[in-house]
């Protein structure tokens, strides 16, 4: 099982960086000691120290609270078409995706993840033509493996954002419409934790798929390391707008769904009685 990738230290700690809000200035508003906080943000879960502080810093205290005990995990994902790829990547795990669509035989990867030798493996014993990869965004753990893939398919082509330009592919921008034989693609700027993270939504397979990299994760999102509110923003427009079955496919950690973020990621609260 692969593991969810951020609990209640990684989600307070992604927080108050966003907000810029330190330690000190978090306990005067809310009434939490700093020791509370600081054991917190080192995973020493106190119930009440959550509660004090989520409201500070726009969390949800109970899908907090929730992170904290560890008790939740999403439903499984099998969705026929659609295979994920987690690897390895220094002290952390990647994923990458394939999509395809069965009728045709045409298929189209999502990032490469750490080591792309599996997903080149499912080409093959499945018969597909690679015709594409898109590009989440160019973070190392996301392209490492470019240039194998690149070299086991010569004719593929590479799409990335515009405002992430790399050698050899091709940019594109919000909006951009696409297709991987019969299944439509369209890309959405989803930016915040890169400068031009794109998330990709596709239509025509059993459920609507939304690979996200690291826009979003189950129960958590990236860490807005280029702006913080317009990572919330857009991931406010472009992902939680789409249909509650929507599979999430992360850049790291499990696979979830629209309507499960909507129940239990504490960094968008207005969900919660929705």
């Amino acid at each position: 099982m692969i593991s969810i990738e951020d609990f209640v230290e990684d989600i307070v700690g992604k927080a108050m960086r966003g907000y810029k809000i330190s330690v000190q200035e978090l306990a005067a508003k809310s009434g939490a000691s700093s020791t509370s906080i600081a054991e917190l943000l080192e995973g020493k879960v106190d119930e009440s120290t959550i509660t004090s502080i989520a409201p500070h810093l726009n969390l949800d205290s109970e899908s907090l609270i929730i992170a904290g005990r560890k008790s939740w995990y999403p439903e499984p994902v099998n969705v026929k078409g659609l295979k994920m790829y987690n690897t390895k990547w220094a002290d952390m795990y990647v994923n990458a995706y394939l999509i395809w669509d069965s009728s045709e035989g045409i298929a189209a990867a999502f990032d490469t993840g750490a080591n792309s030798e599996q997903l080149i493996e499912t080409v093959r014993l499945n018969d597909l033509t690679l015709e594409s990869i898109y590009l989440t965004h160019t973070h190392t753990d996301h392209i490492a493996d470019l240039a194998r893939l690149q070299s086991s398919f010569p004719s593929i082509r590479v799409y990335v954002s515009k405002k992430e330009p790399i050698e050899g592919a091709k940019l594109i921008g919000n909006e951009h419409n696409f297709s991987i034989g019969n299944l439509s693609v369209q890309s959405h700027l989803t930016w915040g934790h890169s400068k031009g993270g794109l998330t990709y939504v596709i239509n025509g397979l059993e459920r609507p798929i939304a690979i996200v990299g690291d826009a979003l994760f189950a129960g958590s999102m990236g860490g807005g390391m280029v702006s913080y509110m317009d990572a919330l923003k857009t991931n406010r427009q472009y992902i939680f707008t789409l249909p509650d079955h929507t599979v999430i496919c992360p850049g790291h950690g499990p696979m979830s769904s629209i309507g499960e973020e909507k129940k239990n990621n504490p960094f968008y609260p207005e969900f919660k009685n929705n």
